[in-house]
């Protein structure tokens, strides 16, 4: 089941009315009947299986009885052993409790369903929600103001014959091809790639961004990321920085780079915005790699767009923050400061002499080590575990943070003998030995689909 998105245009299956004042319609009229799923995965579930007028609706583990199966009707009610999901005496209170009643037809019993997974109901302008975001069994249910915190966000049932409610109609066909996504009174062509899929299914996004002096183009080609993301069904963007460098552009870079550039952070929030909505793509699975300076671009994104950006797989270019000018050697603190952990898993080689592994190099924005940006992600994230080390093959090593807040892994893979290179390329980029005894594609795909954003579906 997917994130669920309803618009009485576009989804016959299950129109609920935005109005909330259809009078009731039969039960046959329903279009799905299932699990109704919130926070910590757990069910929407009537307490003790109870008929009675005003039992308990409360989260509970998903046990698969009668007291979890949730009728989804097109007047607009949640409906289980026959009767219907209610605002208890028709408040319009925050913190008012939900309860189950005899279907009549009210405004309490009134739901619909908004394009990010919120459910209002309209006659109180409030939200089904989960207090405090408790995933205790029998958390009893309220609504209250909307808010973007995870426990206000819902999965409901789908048939499996009709398009699910969460089904979008995409803008952009399968391919290869540059869109314009517009920032800042300017339009940019950003270069995607869209692969085949079932109709109205919302891919994940991946943030694919060029190194220092590349583009949107090289860096496509040289992550080779396209004929992944067919093979695992991701969309692709590749976005272009604005500020010209040699033979190509490089990215604004918060802290970095000079002021009075393109505002980078601002504009990939864009890329993601527009291309959710134009490509049909579930905004609780964006993810953002890149290389070398898209690798330090990437790391800034982790560190500021931690709202967006469920995961980072920086290669050849983990930061977490600019240097600090009173030591080098380690990151400035207030310089990386996301609004919530986030998983990243990152490559690097020991050879680099571009952005050198034990920190230094020519540039002025790396000084630190990798090491350091490894132990000061874990911080972050708060994993409470030393790391775990295994040489994972001839030359590579995989250094792993476990217990970390919300399952925020950290995860470096050290290439002993590569360059500045991206493990598994098929393009020699002339700076040192390209690995291929791990492909940085495949593992960085399954460790972004362990980790979605919060409360993502």
């Amino acid at each position: 089941m997917r994130r669920i998105r309803f618009l009485a245009t576009a989804c016959t299956a299950f129109a609920l009315l935005t109005a909330g004042l259809a009078t009731a319609a039969p039960a046959s009229a329903a279009s799905a009947s299932g699990p109704l799923t919130g926070v910590g995965g757990k069910c929407v579930d009537v307490a003790g299986s109870g008929t009675a007028n005003g039992t308990v609706v409360q989260l509970y583990g998903c046990n698969g009885t009668a007291a979890q199966k949730w009728t989804t009707n097109e007047d607009g009610t949640l409906r289980a052993l026959g009767k219907c999901l209610d605002v208890t005496g028709q408040s319009t209170v925050n913190g008012t409790k939900l309860q189950l009643w005899e279907c009549n037809g009210s405004g309490a019993q009134r739901w619909v369903a908004e394009s990010d997974g919120h459910l209002r109901n309209p006659q109180s302008g409030r939200y089904l929600d989960v207090p405090g975001g408790s995933t205790a069994d029998g958390t009893r249910l309220q609504i209250w103001d909307r808010n973007t915190n995870p426990w206000q966000t819902w999965k409901l049932p789908s048939d499996g014959t009709t398009p699910p409610p969460g089904a979008c109609t995409s803008a952009l066909a399968p391919g290869q091809y540059n869109t314009p996504v517009s920032y800042g009174g300017t339009t940019y062509q950003v270069l995607v790639h869209i692969p085949a899929r079932s109709a109205g299914t919302r891919l994940p996004l991946v943030l694919d961004l060029h190194g220092s002096q590349s583009t949107g183009a090289g860096q496509l080609a040289y992550s080779d990321m396209a004929p992944t993301a067919d093979a695992k069904g991701f969309a692709v963007a590749a976005p272009t920085g604005a500020v010209p460098s040699g033979s190509g552009y490089i990215w604004n870079v918060p802290g970095v780079t000079p002021s009075g550039t393109r505002d980078d952070v601002g504009f990939l929030r864009q890329v993601i915005d527009t291309l959710t909505e134009r490509a049909c793509l579930d905004p609780g699975r964006v993810y953002a790699t890149g290389y070398s300076g898209g690798g330090r671009m990437t790391s800034a994104l982790g560190c500021a767009l931690a709202d967006r950006i469920a995961a980072i797989a920086p290669v050849a270019g983990l930061r977490a923050g600019r240097p600090d000018p009173a030591d080098r050697g380690r990151p400035l603190p207030s310089s990386c400061a996301p609004s919530r952990p986030v998983p990243v898993i990152a490559f690097h080689g020991e050879q680099d002499a571009t952005n050198p592994y034990r920190g230094g190099g020519d540039s002025g924005a790396w000084a630190y080590s990798v090491p350091v940006a490894r132990a000061r992600w874990a911080e972050l994230n708060g994993c409470g575990n030393a790391p775990a080390e295994t040489q994972v093959s001839t030359h590579v090593r995989r250094t792993a943070h476990g217990g970390c807040a919300g399952g925020a892994d950290v995860v470096l893979y050290t290439v002993s003998d590569g360059g500045h290179t991206w493990p598994g390329s098929p393009v020699d980029n002339g700076n040192g030995k390209v690995t291929h005894e791990i492909g940085a594609n495949d593992l960085m795909w399954e460790f972004f689909r362990g980790h979605p954003l919060p409360g993502a579906s």
